[in-house]
């Protein structure tokens, strides 16, 4: 079936080679630890994942955003999570656990205050929500803080060999997790709903994969659902508690001299590589256009699972592209402080703040596809 889809729903030429407008990437740029590079695939009507990184002397930080219900909440962490996180870390003396915290802590209030102010005209925002990881370079100490499915994965030299092995570095909240139902069951002991399996996937109140997130306030806080309002967007939802949460897993650890490389990406591409997979990839080729490669990995992964030739999926439509993989971000950032390369690429004193395109789409449409064009934050 996924063939015809892929026939029907194409519009090349016999025999030609359709460039893949649904795809973004940026050169290699620069951050106070090593250099990084960014890449994206669409594969909704619009695009759903937000990826951005800021470089400045004081930190790096790497914000992958992959949105659910719409592209609000994605959207929205792509302009507020960063001044969060640096308005807490200038109040608290510096980076650190608590800070992203009260980062994540602050960005979920003030997108509650959205989408109470818009609840009258648009219903629907609450039920959107985003996934949320965080990345934070800061001297020589790592921070990485998850809500909900998106990854970071460290790729690391073997001691005495020339072979990387990979560290996954994030928590995961996804109900696939026996270790998430658990928690879930733990939290609602009198709810026999807070974990269904519909659809082919275990969901909290059968609803949604993920058990953290940002938004989602209508699986949050009753009075959305039960509003008459939601009607528009669906049935009311019994909450005797907030069935999912916006805390944060964070992850801290000194970066060492054998850390070469961090992967941080939505989901879109962990459903086709593993961490090894993706480790190797960027261990074995070269640095230019190296989050690219990963993309491109995993949407070739993708289409020989739906036995579909590649090149028939670069000239699928958005929208039908959802039916073989979902939006993908990735970021690459590697790790040369300790190494005879790390005076090579020098930043300036001032903050850089580079992001993948709000919507792909969008931006290819009155340029070239795959444009090496950054975007400000």
């Amino acid at each position: 079936m996924l063939r015809a889809v892929a026939r029907c729903c194409g519009h090349w030429p016999p025999g030609a080679a359709a460039a893949d407008g649904m795809l973004w990437q940026t050169e290699l740029r620069p951050h106070a630890a090593g250099e990084f590079s960014m890449a994206a695939a669409q594969a909704n009507v619009t695009m759903e994942d937000q990826a951005q990184v800021l470089a400045s002397p004081a930190a790096t930080l790497v914000g992958v955003y992959d949105g659910h219900g719409g592209a609000d909440a994605s959207r929205f962490l792509r302009s507020r999570l960063f001044p969060h996180v640096q308005r807490f870390a200038r109040e608290q003396g510096g980076m650190s656990a608590e800070a992203i915290r009260s980062a994540f802590g602050a960005a979920e209030e003030e997108f509650h205050k959205q989408v109470r102010q818009e609840w009258t005209k648009r219903p629907r925002l609450a039920a959107v929500g985003s996934c949320c990881l965080l990345g934070a370079i800061s001297g020589d100490t790592l921070y990485v803080a998850n809500a909900g499915d998106s990854r970071a994965v460290l790729g690391r030299r073997v001691v005495g060999g020339g072979v990387a092995v990979a560290e996954r570095l994030s928590t995961e909240h996804n109900a696939a997790s026996e270790e998430v139902r658990r928690e879930l069951t733990a939290l609602n002991p009198d709810d026999a709903q807070i974990v269904v399996h519909a659809r082919g996937a275990w969901r909290v109140k059968g609803i949604i994969q993920v058990s953290r997130s940002i938004g989602d306030f209508y699986l949050k806080k009753p009075e959305y659902s039960l509003d008459p309002l939601f009607r528009q967007v669906g049935a009311p939802i019994p909450l005797k508690r907030p069935a999912l949460s916006a805390e944060p897993s964070v992850q801290v650890r000194k970066l060492k001299p054998n850390d070469l490389f961090l992967i941080f990406a939505s989901d879109g591409l962990w459903e086709h590589l593993s961490d090894d997979d993706a480790v190797q990839i960027v261990f074995k080729n070269p640095r230019t256009g190296i989050a690219n490669r990963l993309v491109k990995a995993a949407l070739k992964e993708a289409t020989r699972k739906r036995e579909v030739r590649y090149r028939d999926l670069r000239t699928i439509d958005r929208g039908v592209r959802r039916h073989f993989h979902d939006d993908i971000s990735v970021v690459v950032v590697y790790l040369d402080r300790h190494r005879e390369r790390r005076h090579t690429r020098v930043i300036d004193s001032s903050s850089n703040c580079t992001s993948a395109p709000v919507d792909i789409y969008s931006s290819n449409t009155h340029q070239s596809a795959e444009p090496l064009h950054a975007y400000k934050c």
